[in-house]
């Protein structure tokens, strides 16, 4: 599950920062991912010969950008570390 923490706007970009948390049960030892990141969104005016459908208004995503609040390292931590072993340790 993905739950919205804040969302700013600015005239060139939306950031939104978020906390991830699930479990992988398709892994036998099923452990448990708790994340907390921000995705920014640049933006610009759709054109309508661009391929858009519908009247080609409104705005267009043309770049994203994504980053954990963690070291990649504490990540992997978390994929490797069953469910229940004191995953607060890896945050």
């Amino acid at each position: 599950a993905s739950k919205l923490l804040d969302i700013s706007v600015t005239d060139d970009y939306i950031e939104s920062r978020w906390n991830m948390v699930g479990d992988l049960t398709g892994l036998p030892w099923k452990p448990r991912i708790d994340v907390i990141g921000r995705t920014k969104f640049w933006f610009r005016e759709s054109n309508k010969n661009e391929g858009t459908t519908g009247d080609g208004g409104g705005l267009q995503v043309y770049f994203y950008d994504e980053a954990w609040e963690m070291p990649a390292g504490k990540a992997l931590l978390q994929l490797i570390t069953p469910t229940g072993k004191n995953n607060q340790d890896t945050q």
